[in-house]
């Protein structure tokens, strides 16, 4: 995370090692997007060990308007709807939001789908003086711990996808909110995700699943993170990643019942901040109702359930 003396600049969102199966976090045309609902949470817990890193949660949840079994109809729209709650925390600043999320399918063909996604809700800022210590009095500080909301939040997202390939854009902090409560400067920066990934099938039941995840804000570098996954029989997967020169990923996730999941990531730190020998933990769960349709193998939808 990146930011200046006390303007908040950068990077302001958060962003987790197992991107793949948490694709509604960060874009809300995904919403929908599968015949059930789908529910996940998870926490991150970034740079263990020094004081004031980043700690990242979340739990959201989406599905279709409409629970048909019967097969779509190609050239009719469908629609989806979703809600998401996040926390951000890190050294003196703080972000709760929570958004509602409206996402458009349309059909091109039997295979593809085109969604357009928005959503809108709010976000409670905070400034803790409790966790900052200065060398002197700096009147651009605030003397005392500050809490305000931050209305309207927003996003919009693009997804284009068939049962093994999808490509996503999508645009945060759409309004770029001034936080004048924390400091004259300080201004929620829009970030711009784009992601990626296909699912190619190997010997048996086992699929591998490349993919590639993007963030870019106005005020710094290109965020990446490549991935490969290796699945069996969408029951269990594992993998590894980069992420830019920062940190090397492992990652690994098992389902239960045909309806639950459970994940789990580390990220090995290979910048400079690795002379302390710090490390990143991120854990998740899911709950996926789409066992119910009788499907469940790794190729029926290129997120996996």
């Amino acid at each position: 995370m990146a930011f200046g003396a006390y303007t908040v600049q950068g990077q302001q969102s958060e962003h987790y090692t197992q991107y793949q199966f948490n694709q509604f976090n960060f874009n809300p045309a995904v919403a929908g997007t599968k015949r059930c609902i789908d529910i996940r949470t998870g926490y991150r817990f970034q740079w263990v060990g020094i004081d004031g890193a980043p700690q990242t949660g979340f739990v959201n949840a989406h599905g279709p308007l409409s629970f048909s079994k019967r097969k779509r109809n190609l050239f009719g729209p469908k629609s989806g709807i979703g809600v998401l709650i996040n926390r951000d925390k890190f050294g003196p600043f703080s972000f709760l939001q929570a958004q509602l999320s409206y996402a458009l399918h349309l059909p091109i063909n039997k295979d593809w789908r085109l969604s357009f996604g928005a959503s809108f809700g709010i976000k409670q800022a905070a400034f803790s003086t409790n966790n900052l210590t200065t060398e002197f009095n700096d009147p651009s500080v605030p003397s005392s711990s500050q809490s305000f909301l931050v209305f309207p939040d927003g996003r919009l997202g693009v997804w284009l996808a068939d049962k093994k390939t999808y490509f996503g854009f999508s645009v945060h902090n759409l309004f770029g909110n001034r936080l004048d409560q924390i400091g004259p400067e300080s201004q929620l920066q829009r970030h711009f995700y784009m992601t990626a990934g296909r699912q190619i099938k190997l010997e048996k039941k086992w699929v591998f699943v490349p993919s590639f995840f993007f963030m870019k804000t106005a005020n710094t570098p290109v965020d990446f993170h490549l991935s490969a996954l290796f699945n069996l029989d969408n029951k269990v997967s594992f993998g590894v990643g980069l992420r830019r020169t920062d940190a090397v990923t492992a990652q690994f996730r098992v389902k239960l019942f045909n309806f639950i999941s459970v994940g789990y990531s580390f990220d090995f730190i290979i910048s400079k901040l690795n002379k302390n020998i710090w490390y990143t933990h991120e854990i998740t769960g899911g709950f996926n109702s789409c066992s119910n349709y009788g499907n469940s193998s790794t190729t029926s939808c290129a997120t996996f359930e």
